[in-house]
């Protein structure tokens, strides 16, 4: 360990250190104190990890993974993904790779490897079946991806030579084409509804192109009333408790009491994801008008509750949750006799209709969606509108074909 020796008006730090294989003191003069403790309490902290890494037994993949939780993902991930990491982890990592030791990956076993985990069956809440769904590629390839980034920090922290992940070979993936409502169909959607909140939640999820979490998490606090306005600054999520004392609550603005004496999760506010999620969302005159109509009618409730001024909530001020949205959307569904999408399609069903009425203001609909990247406004939410193309089909017989000898054309 190095210490600290005054020499006159400077201060030598004195430590041990190999030199040409051989261990020999060295002295490094400062002219402040500061300076001194500053490099002193360097040189320990390096001699700690050392010695540290000396007494750890990271030998196979399973240790490997407790220390990447421990040293990348309480440091990284936010609350839902640590919650999905560590379920990936302990449902499909270290079951299957748990027990390799770190120098017996290459390549080509994890090609190997990867060919025999699509033959598994799909883990199903309690333990896996050889009944049940195996496992498929948009799974795996989300297990590679953490695998992956754990054997890149595995390299940072010299317990390996070199990644055996980096490009391996993994089955490609095709997105499903996700199934939206149009304009039409909402229309009709809306006379099912029996409940005034979930009309309300609708018409925001497609005027407004909220995310489901966002909506519920809305406070009357965040309406613009003169501006028709919404701030979205906030989500409202369901997170194991797990995951909330290894993140030590990070960014929770709220957490509901639980009504149950055992409790394995908690319901939270909580910061989005991004910092693009934060942001102001204009809404058309009616809808607004909509809103102020609700909230005449709900300005009893939770005067004298102790939680946040939810918009979305029952008579005690309890917040209504995801599921139990998602139930009622599809008993409306039902009801109209349209196709059971699910609720996040709204999102998708405004986000391709702003771009028809923007003419294209990819960063205009941005804005309104919160996404980081505005390709996947395109590439993700942006579908074809067959009424946009029977319109353009017209456009074109109109400007050439009724303006030119159809002659020309024919011959």
């Amino acid at each position: 360990m190095a210490s600290i020796v005054k020499r006159g008006n400077s201060y030598s730090v004195v430590y041990m250190t190999s030199i040409q294989g051989q261990r020999k003191q060295k002295w490094e003069t400062y002219h402040s104190l500061d300076e001194a403790e500053q490099r002193k309490q360097f040189l320990n902290l390096c001699q700690k990890i050392k010695t540290r890494k000396k007494d750890e037994h990271i030998d196979t993949v399973g240790d490997l993974m407790e220390r990447y939780i421990l040293l990348h993902g309480q440091m990284k991930w936010s609350l839902s993904t640590f919650q999905l990491n560590c379920g990936l982890i302990r449902n499909y990592i270290q079951p299957w790779f748990g027990l390799i030791r770190l120098h017996e990956l290459s390549p080509r076993l994890v090609a190997e490897l990867y060919q025999n985990i699509l033959r598994r069956p799909q883990y199903n809440g309690q333990e896996c079946n050889s009944y049940k769904k195996t496992i498929g590629p948009t799974t795996l390839k989300s297990i590679h991806k953490l695998l992956h980034s754990a054997f890149e920090q595995a390299v940072l922290w010299d317990y390996v030579p070199r990644n055996p992940f980096h490009r391996a070979t993994v089955p490609n993936t095709f997105q499903q084409e996700c199934h939206f409502l149009l304009a039409g169909q909402i229309s009709i959607l809306l006379q099912q509804c029996h409940e005034p909140w979930l009309s309300l939640a609708i018409n925001l999820a497609f005027a407004g192109t909220f995310r489901k979490g966002e909506m519920l998490a809305l406070t009357w606090q965040d309406v613009d009333w003169r501006n028709r306005s919404i701030r979205i600054s906030k989500t409202i999520k369901r997170v194991s408790r797990e995951a909330l004392q290894a993140l030590n609550y990070q960014d929770v603005l709220y957490e509901f009491p639980s009504v149950l004496s055992i409790k394995k999760t908690s319901l939270v506010l909580k910061t989005p994801k991004t910092i693009s999620s934060i942001r102001e969302v204009y809404l058309p005159e009616t809808l607004i008008a909509i809103l102020y109509e609700f909230y005449q009618s709900r300005k009893h409730v939770n005067t004298l509750s102790v939680f946040p001024d939810l918009i979305f909530c029952y008579e005690d001020g309890r917040p209504i949750q995801e599921t139990t949205l998602t139930k009622h959307f599809h008993a409306a569904l039902e009801r109209a006799g349209l196709p059971r999408v699910p609720f996040h399609s709204l999102r998708h069903s405004s986000i391709t209709y702003k771009l028809a009425l923007s003419g294209g203001d990819i960063k205009a609909v941005q804005g309104d969606s919160g996404h980081a990247q505005a390709d996947m406004i395109t590439e993700r939410y942006g579908h074809i509108l067959e009424e946009n193309r029977r319109n353009t089909s017209q456009r074109f017989e109109e400007l050439f074909y009724q303006k030119m000898d159809c002659y020309y054309f024919c011959s």
